[in-house]
C-alpha cells in the first residue's frame, strides 16, 4: 500500500501511521537506553581491569576480592541509579554529554571537539 492510500483510506490509515509512528519513537528510546547501558558496562570493565591489574602488582589475593565482594553483597545499601556522563567542553566550555551511541564518547554541539568519558571511581562512604 503506497503512502497516499494509506491517508486517502477511510480514517483508519491515518491511526495507523500515528500508531506507527508512536512505535518508531519508542524504538528510537530504547536503542538510546541499550547504548546507555552498553557505555556503562564498558566503563566497568575499564575500571575492573585497572583495580586487578594494580592489585596483582601489589599481590592482593583473587581471594581476597572475593571476599570484600560478598561481604559488600550483604550491606543493605541500594546503588543510585546513573545518569549520563556530562562535562566542559575543554575547548569551549559548554556542557557535552556522552552521545549514547559510542560508548564513553561525546562531541561538543557547539566547536564539534571529541571528548573522552573517562570511567573513574566515586569515592563512597565508608560502612
Amino acid at each position: 500500500m503506497s503512502r497516499v492510500n494509506v491517508y486517502t483510506n477511510a480514517g483508519g490509515g491515518v491511526e495507523s501511521v500515528n500508531a506507527d509512528a508512536r512505535q518508531a519513537g519508542k524504538v528510537t528510546e530504547v536503542k538510546r537506553d541499550v547504548n546507555d547501558i552498553r557505555s556503562e558496562i564498558l566503563s566497568l570493565k575499564i575500571m575492573v581491569q585497572a583495580m586487578m591489574e594494580i592489585m596483582n602488582e601489589r599481590g592482593i589475593e583473587t581471594e581476597a576480592v572475593n571476599a570484600r565482594i560478598e561481604e559488600i553483597m550483604t550491606r543493605p545499601e541500594t546503588f543510585v541509579p546513573t545518569t549520563r556522563l556530562s562535562k566542559p567542553c575543554p575547548k569551549c566550555g559548554r556542557i557535552i554529554m556522552d552521545n549514547g551511541n559510542t560508548p564513553l564518547m561525546g562531541s561538543c554541539l557547539y566547536c564539534g571537539e571529541e571528548v573522552k568519558f573517562v570511567p573513574l571511581f566515586e569515592t563512597g562512604s565508608e560502612a
